[in-house]
């Protein structure tokens, strides 16, 4: 077999291998962490420093949410000893929402293979804009500033980031962030949201669980 050929098989293996390797194998848990299997999804690293909300805390935030018509997310993570309501995890804001919206086949983009133009992408940028911004005039916030969408790779898996900066009232600004992974009959959304105050607190903290971050229900 001449060099050329062997070459052009080599990569269309390569390629075929790195296709059924979505998403990247698992990295080593840290010393401290947690790591939390999501039924139906896959899995995620917990912080040290943050826990899974539950309890009274999560009855009341779920009950604010019927009230108010949102949906509620599968798994959120939270600042440690929110919980039990202690008076010192007031002193920080931090969110990773963990959520999936489920339709019905083709109802999405495969996983393995998303790809996006640049018209959907900026259809999808509009449409959240203007689903955030109606619901943020509706709640006494204002949006301070917005990240426009874009195709990015986590973890081996294609997704469409995009985020903004928000203020509620008189409180600190928060910055959000959306990860949204196309998943055939379903739609993944990965929210992470901190005090931009406290960024020094929180942006390693959510760069590590981001990069925990597993698919391994794949439609």
């Amino acid at each position: 077999m001449k060099a050329k050929s062997i070459f052009a098989l080599f990569f269309l293996c390569s390629n075929i291998i790195s296709a059924q390797t979505i998403p990247l194998p698992p990295q080593s848990l840290e010393q401290g962490w947690e790591r939390i299997k999501v039924e139906n999804l896959g899995t995620i690293d917990l912080p040290p420093n943050m826990e899974v909300q539950g309890g009274s805390y999560k009855q009341i935030t779920e009950t604010i949410k019927e009230i108010n018509g949102i949906s509620a997310s599968k798994v959120i993570f939270q600042q440690k000893n929110l919980n039990s309501f202690d008076k010192n995890s007031f002193n920080t804001y931090a969110r990773v929402f963990i959520r999936s919206e489920i339709g019905t086949s083709g109802d999405y983009k495969k996983l393995k293979t998303s790809i996006y133009s640049q018209t959907e992408l900026t259809e999808l940028n509009n449409s959240y804009k203007s689903e955030i911004q109606q619901a943020a005039a509706s709640s006494n916030a204002k949006v301070l500033e917005w990240y426009q969408a874009k195709q990015t790779n986590i973890n081996g898996m294609t997704c469409v980031t995009l985020g903004y900066k928000r203020q509620l009232g008189n409180n600190p600004p928060v910055k959000v962030t959306f990860y949204i992974f196309h998943n055939y009959d379903r739609m993944h959304v990965l929210t992470f949201e901190y005090r931009i105050a406290d960024t020094n607190v929180w942006e390693s903290t959510f760069d590590k669980i981001l990069k925990s971050y597993r698919i391994t229900n794949i439609k």
